[in-house]
């Protein structure tokens, strides 16, 4: 009887033990996942200097182009996505040469007098802050369509032509203040870190 006794508290003694060790066992290296590290707010910056220059190529390309959305809806300023014979506004254009057309056309169909000043989230504020401007920038190269009071015979060619002018002065104002919306749109992205990775890593 003592015997078997003495052999029944050597066992209890033996479980901590074992229960110890395989606490103890390191946890297997691939079954860690370690998170990406977030992108140097350089690596950022030079990613939008890109995407800027390259999304200013666009608007210049609508600009001089003189093919210019209406607004056909009422009289006053109105911000006009796509207008009845399908022409875009500035905005959707470089939206659109970016690659992005269903998102364009969606906009189109669901909020035509959109104003980007306005967007907050979505498919639409990723693209702004991925696009190398400042959403204050966007909001003035989408200018807004006048249509007169009494529309006169040829007022889009009027309107064609103040647009055109009030394009080249925006154009010139983004060139000399390129720097400083650079700097302000690299630390809005940097707020968003996944979209940050995304567009330094080429995904966007």
């Amino acid at each position: 009887m003592l015997k078997l006794a003495s052999l029944m508290v050597s066992f209890s003694l033996l479980i901590p033990v074992a229960s110890a060790q395989n606490f103890a066992k390191p946890v297997a290296t691939d079954q860690v996942s370690v998170p990406d590290a977030a992108p140097t707010r350089a690596a950022v910056r030079k990613a939008l200097a890109a995407r800027r220059e390259h999304n200013l190529a666009g608007f210049h390309t609508y600009r001089t182009s003189g093919v210019y959305p209406h607004n056909y809806v009422r009289p006053g300023p109105l911000n006009t996505w796509r207008d009845r014979d399908g022409h875009l506004c500035a905005a959707a254009t470089m939206i659109d040469l970016d690659g992005q057309h269903e998102l364009v056309s969606k906009t189109a169909d669901a909020n035509n007098q959109i104003r980007l000043l306005n967007v907050t989230d979505g498919a639409l504020m990723d693209w702004v802050l991925t696009s190398g401007f400042t959403l204050e920038e966007i909001d003035r190269i989408q200018e807004p369509g006048f249509r007169p009071e009494q529309p006169v015979q040829n007022w889009q060619a009027q309107e064609d032509a103040r647009l055109a002018k009030d394009y080249a002065a925006t154009e010139t104002w983004l060139g000399k203040h390129a720097k400083d919306g650079l700097d302000s749109a690299t630390e809005r992205l940097m707020q968003n870190p996944e979209l940050a990775t995304k567009l330094v890593n080429g995904e966007i």
